[in-house]
């Protein structure tokens, strides 16, 4: 945290005043900023790296 403000600094997948929060679904990064783009997906992502996670049948890094 800023030691003047208080304000936290989240690692990526994290957010909230003390970083207890994870993302939301379809979201990752820092400040869960980005949005998943999953398109064989089930529309969620690892909340760190944006990794896609796939549905039975689709692969890669979007599920396609």
């Amino acid at each position: 945290c800023h030691h003047v403000t208080g304000e936290c600094s989240c690692p990526p997948g994290w957010t909230g005043h003390d970083c207890k929060h994870p993302c939301s679904s379809g979201h990752w990064g820092q400040d869960c900023a980005n949005s998943c783009a999953c398109d064989g997906g089930d529309g969620g992502c690892d909340p760190a790296t944006g990794t896609c996670s796939c549905q039975p049948g689709f692969t890669g890094q979007h599920c396609q």
